[in-house]
Order: structure tokens, then C-alpha cells, then sequence
């Protein structure tokens, strides 16, 4: 009965996942997640981007990436809670609170100004960019080390609650980026999806590679990856 119900679990990950990818990849989600984008603040950052889904739209390609991922989970799972490490300007924190408002929201950043060469304002700037959208559920900052904050939230917390939705796109060193990963792994709701950006970034050549050991730990969660599009997403059903 045990070895069933393991096998039940996996199998109801396996098509969750396969269920999130083909719900991210289609068309008029990525017109969802351009609405969204129109009604916050943009940097050139997501400038870039949203001209980059809207090619593909003009061209009718396939395409996913990080916020379509997002946006197909907050859809079709309603999840209670998201945890967040790497905000900047909350464009990705901004999709899943726009399609689902009452989402509780946990969001982790070092704040570095001039992040990446564009502004970083901070807490502030993203709780505007959440009301632009919509969210009216609770959101809490926390501001620091993803390392050293994650577990310190985690163990004041003495949570039992776990995220049934987490994002690591932080620190992308290879030390960093799996400490990450292992912070939160435990923490993930069973049939809960973990979100891992620039597996294909140019400038972290490695990362993938981070990634592929980290899932070797968890080797029945369910994964799906994009190396095509954009930077490259990868996402991890837990089972349950």
C-alpha cells in the first residue's frame, strides 16, 4: 500500500508538471502576463523581455520562461503562499499577485541599489507595484542574505506552514544559489513547485550544473526545463 501510494504521488507530480509547462507555453498566457507587466513600473530590464514575448507572439513560436511558470501555477493551483528570493522590482512577485490576489507573499532581496545596472528602490517600490496590480493579500520583506535570512525565518517562524510556491533567483554563484536550493526544499509544500531561473545565463555558466546536483537529492520530484527560451527556467514538482 505504501510502495502504491509513493507511486500515486509521483505520478500526480509528473503530470502536474507536464500540465504547468503546457499551460506556461501557451499563447494567450503570455498576453496575461504582458497586461500584468503594462500596469507596473518597467526597467529595461522587462522592456526587453516584453518585447521579446511579443515577438514570439508575432511570430507564433513557442516560448516560456520564469513569469509564465509562475503565472501558470498561480492559475491553475490558487496557492496560499509564495516565497520569493531575488525581487529587484517585483516583476515576477507582481504576476502571481495579479492572478491571484490573496496570495500571501514572502519576498527576500538584498536590496542592492543599482542592481544589475538599473535601480533596486526597494520594499516600498514593490509594495506599489503589488497594489498596481491588484494584490490585497499579505506581503512581508525581508531584507538580507538569502543564506542566513531564509533559515533564521524559517527556524522564528517554527513553521509547520509550508509555500506551496517558491521562486530562487538570487544569488548565482554556485555556493550560493544551492544553499538556496537546500534552504528551502524542505519547506515546500507536498505538490508544491520550486522555480529556478538562468540555468542557460551566459554569465553563469555553471548554474545549470548547480541545479542538476541539487536535484540528485530529490530525484522524484518532477522537473521540467527550458533551455530555449530566454535565460533558461527550470521548475521541480515535490510530490503528494
Amino acid at each position: 500500500m505504501v510502495q502504491q501510494t509513493t507511486l500515486d504521488m509521483t505520478v500526480r507530480a509528473e503530470l502536474m508538471a507536464e500540465r504547468i509547462a503546457a499551460r506556461a507555453a501557451q499563447p494567450d498566457l503570455r498576453e496575461m502576463v504582458l497586461n500584468v507587466w503594462s500596469l507596473i513600473k518597467r526597467d529595461c530590464h522587462v522592456e526587453q523581455v516584453m518585447d521579446e514575448v511579443k515577438a514570439t507572439l508575432t511570430r507564433g513560436e513557442p516560448y516560456w520562461d520564469i513569469c509564465c511558470v509562475l503565472a501558470a501555477y498561480a492559475e491553475l493551483c490558487r496557492p496560499d503562499r509564495y516565497l520569493e528570493i531575488g525581487v529587484r522590482q517585483g516583476r515576477s512577485a507582481a504576476v502571481v499577485a495579479a492572478i491571484h490576489p490573496e496570495v500571501e507573499l514572502f519576498l527576500f532581496d538584498m536590496w542592492y541599489p543599482d542592481y544589475a545596472g538599473v535601480p533596486n528602490p526597494g520594499p516600498n517600490f514593490v509594495r506599489e507595484q503589488l497594489q498596481a496590480v491588484g494584490h490585497c493579500g499579505q506581503v512581508h520583506f525581508v531584507t538580507g542574505r538569502s543564506q542566513e535570512t531564509v533559515p533564521a525565518f524559517f527556524a522564528a517562524e517554527s513553521q509547520s506552514r509550508q509555500m506551496q510556491l517558491i521562486t530562487v533567483d538570487g544569488d548565482h554563484r554556485d555556493e550560493g544559489a544551492m544553499r538556496d536550493l537546500q534552504n528551502v526544499a524542505d519547506h515546500l509544500a507536498p505538490g508544491g513547485m520550486l522555480v529556478f531561473d538562468d540555468i542557460t545565463h551566459p554569465k553563469y555558466p555553471t548554474l545549470h550544473q548547480t541545479w542538476k546536483t541539487f536535484l540528485a537529492a530529490h530525484s522524484n520530484w518532477s522537473i521540467r526545463e527550458n533551455v530555449r527560451d530566454g535565460t533558461g527556467t527550470a521548475i521541480a514538482i515535490k510530490p503528494g
